[in-house]
C-alpha cells in the first residue's frame, strides 16, 4: 500500500473517493459480482428480511451507489411509498438514473447528490435507513452513522451491509489472497491500473480500504454509540460481509 493511502483515513480522502467512483461508476456493477462472488444480491436479500414490511414506507438508501439496495427498496414499499438513494458521487448516480429507465418500478427512486455526514433531511423522517459498502469510504465513520441515527423515526431500523474479515485463520488466509491480490487483477481489465489523484488505482483503493476499518463488535460499538442500544450483526458468507441491525428507541 502506497504511503499515502496507509490505513482507512488519509488527507485528501474525500475527493479521492468521489474521483474513484465516478471513473468506475460505468463498471461498478460489473465488478461488484465477481468481487462478491455473484452473492452480492443473496446480502440485500437477507437485508430485506431484517427490514420486514416496508409496505408504503418511507426508505433512505445512504450512499447508494448505482442504485441496487434502492431499488429493491422502490419493489418493497410499492406505489405508496417512498425511497430516497443518496450518493456524493454523480457519476454513481447518473448510471442508477439509467438503470431505472429500464425497470418497472411502482414508484421511481429519488436520487439526490449528498453527503453521508451531513444530509438534508429533518430529523426522524425516514421508517428505515439503508447502506451499502459506503462506511469503508467516508472521512468520519462515527458521523456517518450518526446521521443514520437522526434521519430515522424513533422504533425504526437501520440496515447496513459492509465487508468484513473472516474471524477463521484458515478462512482469513485464503480471503486475504482473494481480496488483496485476485480481485485487484480482476480490476485491472476495468482500472487499466491507471492512479487517481496520483494515488492508488480504484480497484487496489476499494480492497486496501479495509485496512484499518471497524467491523463486527468494534463497528456494532459505533451504532451503539450513536444511539442504537440493540446494535447487533449478522456475518454472511463465512465472515466476508457483516450486515448491522440497529432500533431507534421509541
Amino acid at each position: 500500500m502506497s504511503e499515502e493511502l496507509k490505513g482507512n483515513q488519509f488527507e485528501g480522502k474525500e475527493t479521492y473517493v468521489k474521483d474513484v467512483f465516478n471513473e468506475i461508476a460505468e463498471y461498478y456493477d460489473k465488478m461488484n459480482g465477481i468481487m462478491s462472488m455473484g452473492m452480492v444480491k443473496k446480502w440485500h436479500r437477507f437485508m430485506f428480511k431484517k427490514a420486514g414490511d416496508i409496505t408504503g414506507k418511507k426508505v433512505c438508501d445512504v450512499g447508494c451507489g448505482t442504485g441496487e439496495i434502492s431499488f429493491m427498496a422502490a419493489e418493497r414499499v410499492g406505489p405508496e411509498g417512498e425511497v430516497i438513494g443518496v450518493d456524493i458521487t454523480p457519476g454513481m448516480l447518473a448510471m442508477a438514473e439509467k438503470k431505472m429507465e429500464t425497470m418497472d418500478l411502482p414508484k421511481k427512486v429519488d436520487f439526490r447528490v449528498g453527503d453521508a455526514l451531513d444530509m438534508e433531511f429533518d430529523d426522524n423522517t425516514f421508517d428505515l435507513v439503508t447502506s451499502g459498502y459506503m462506511l469503508r469510504n467516508v472521512t468520519n465513520i462515527q458521523q456517518a452513522v450518526n446521521e443514520m441515527y437522526r434521519v430515522l423515526k424513533p422504533g425504526c431500523k437501520v440496515i447496513v451491509a459492509e465487508l468484513s474479515k473472516p474471524k477463521n485463520k484458515i478462512l482469513r488466509f485464503g480471503y486475504n489472497i482473494y481480496v488483496f491480490h485476485i480481485v485487484p487483477r480482476f480490476g485491472r481489465r476495468f482500472d487499466k491500473g491507471k492512479k487517481i489523484d496520483g494515488k492508488q488505482p480504484a480497484y487496489d483503493w476499494l480492497t486496501s480500504s479495509l485496512e484499518g476499518f471497524p467491523h463486527g463488535d468494534d463497528m456494532v460499538a459505533i451504532f451503539k454509540k450513536a444511539g442504537f442500544s440493540d446494535a447487533r450483526f449478522y456475518s454472511k458468507s463465512m465472515g466476508a460481509v457483516n450486515i448491522y441491525v440497529g432500533t431507534k428507541p421509541q
